[in-house]
């Protein structure tokens, strides 16, 4: 989160897209995390990528990205304010991504995200 950012709509932001979670907010850091477990914490997600019809672009994209049991991306807060998904490429944002990491059965995670 940038200075200049009001955390309420960056909170707004993140629970467009992962519905009611529980976040933290470290004023002081200017950061907001939420941990979730398990492929069912990603619902909401699943649910924006199939809306806008993303499904197979995001499959490729977090493919390529994937490094063994890891994966890391980027999500336009911008977009996701207003309800959509759409990766972050790197620069494309001057105000940075709402990033998300993955550790564990990513083949299991991005076939859950994007089966039709």
């Amino acid at each position: 989160m940038q200075p200049t950012e009001d955390p309420l709509k960056v909170s707004r932001a993140v629970k467009n897209l992962f519905g009611e979670i529980e976040l933290q907010v470290d004023q002081e850091n200017e950061v907001i995390t939420a941990k979730l477990e398990g492929v069912e914490a990603v619902k909401e997600l699943r649910g924006r990528i199939a809306q806008d019809r993303i499904r197979d672009t995001i499959r490729t994209v977090l493919n390529r990205w994937t490094r063994e049991d890891e994966l890391s991306f980027g999500l336009n807060k911008q977009a996701a304010y207003a309800g959509h998904v759409s990766l972050n490429l790197e620069g494309d944002d001057p105000m940075g991504p709402i990033q998300v990491n993955v550790k564990g059965d990513i083949a299991g995670y991005v076939a859950y995200l994007t089966e039709k």
